[in-house]
């Protein structure tokens, strides 16, 4: 809930939508605003339009709210807040572009940034469902083979008049527990689920989920990666939009996921009010490389300090991309080969032995 004033002084209270809006839907939503700026034509009329052709109901609300707000005289920003579901870094943007009076080249920047986060989503999210797919058919063809054909072996070897031992049977009794203990292994496969979803929907989950990717030793440096990248970006379009580095770094900070890098970030900051300039405070803080600092001295000594973020933001983006591409195509053989080897060790204990029979018949 949010409570506020209208132009006539009556208190208002708007139910808005708590969760934000995705990046895909902000990149789209930004879209149309700037095309809205773009034309000339009224806000309201634009909004009208929008909302005309939005076939979302929450987003058709969320777009009558925004028309209510802008017709009662509220600025853009102070109204995509009553709006609901922008994120705090748009709102401030949007406060910006208000006082520049670039709202279309504001509008634009955001939906870059966002256009690039929804991408940057679709590769993570990919590189992760493929790999635990992988994962979870390897397991099941080893689960069925342990617990479905070491039986059948069982009986061929006692029909023969032995039993199975060393690995084979090892791998008998391991199925057999799997068989006596379904109902446990299926409750902790079902609780692991439950907690992945959990953890995707509460924000306590998200928090720890979070914590858990900054600190495994598979995504850290993927983590703040990343964060190194949005914090480009976003200096990138706020620069372009004409903000000062000190009011870029205050609305960058937020940004930053990564323990680590927001802790570089911070250490700009405290540099600048200790009188450093952005330049010196950039370089002593050691949040870019050597390459992409080169770059950025160059770029903030002639003053296209925005289009050196964007460069340098966008080749991480690249990077980060092809890096997840190759895990992703070394996943494939690796689950493959792990595949055969265990089908090839259960095979292989059960045959040599039974050859080994026949040929001494």
């Amino acid at each position: 809930m949010i409570a506020g004033r209208n132009q006539k002084g009556v208190a208002v209270v708007n139910t808005v939508r708590k969760k934000e809006m995705a990046p895909g839907e902000l990149s789209v939503f930004f879209s149309n605003l700037k095309l809205i700026y773009r034309s000339g034509i009224a806000l309201d009329d634009g909004l009208e339009i929008l909302q005309a052709n939005t076939d979302n109901d929450t987003l058709k609300a969320q777009i009558t709210r925004l028309r209510a707000a802008a017709a009662d005289g509220e600025p853009i920003h102070m109204a995509l807040e009553t709006m609901g579901g922008v994120p705090e870094y748009a709102l401030s943007l949007a406060a910006i572009g208000v006082e520049t009076g670039r709202m279309d080249a504001t509008m634009e920047s955001l939906e870059v940034f966002y256009a690039k986060r929804d991408a940057l989503n679709h590769s993570i999210r990919s590189a992760l469902v493929y790999p635990l797919s992988m994962m979870c058919m390897v397991f099941v063809v080893v689960l069925v083979l342990l617990t479905k054909a070491m039986p059948v072996f069982e009986q061929v070897f006692a029909q023969l008049g032995f039993a199975m031992t060393g690995l084979a049977g090892f791998l008998l009794g391991l199925g057999e527990a799997f068989s006596r203990y379904t109902v446990w292994i299926c409750g902790v496969l079902m609780a692991l689920v439950a907690a992945g979803v959990l953890m995707r929907i509460l924000p306590a989950g998200r928090r720890a989920a979070k914590a858990l990717f900054d600190s495994s030793p598979f995504t850290k440096r993927l983590s703040k990666e990343l964060s190194v990248q949005r914090f480009a970006l976003a200096m990138s379009t706020m620069l372009g939009c004409g903000i000062d580095w000190n009011m870029a770094l205050e609305m960058a900070r937020p940004l930053m996921s990564n323990n680590e890098a927001a802790e570089k970030v911070n250490s700009i900051h405290e540099g600048m009010l200790k009188g450093m300039s952005f330049q010196t405070a950039l370089e002593s803080s050691g949040l870019f490389p050597g390459s992409a600092m080169t770059l950025l001295s160059m770029g903030i000594q002639t003053g296209t300090d925005a289009d050196a973020f964007k460069t340098i933001g966008e080749s991480m983006a690249l990077g980060t991309e092809r890096r997840m591409e190759r895990l992703v195509a070394a996943i494939e053989p690796t689950m493959v080969c792990i595949m055969c080897i265990l089908v090839g060790m259960v095979l292989l204990s059960v045959m040599l032995p039974i050859l080994g029979v026949l040929t001494n018949m």
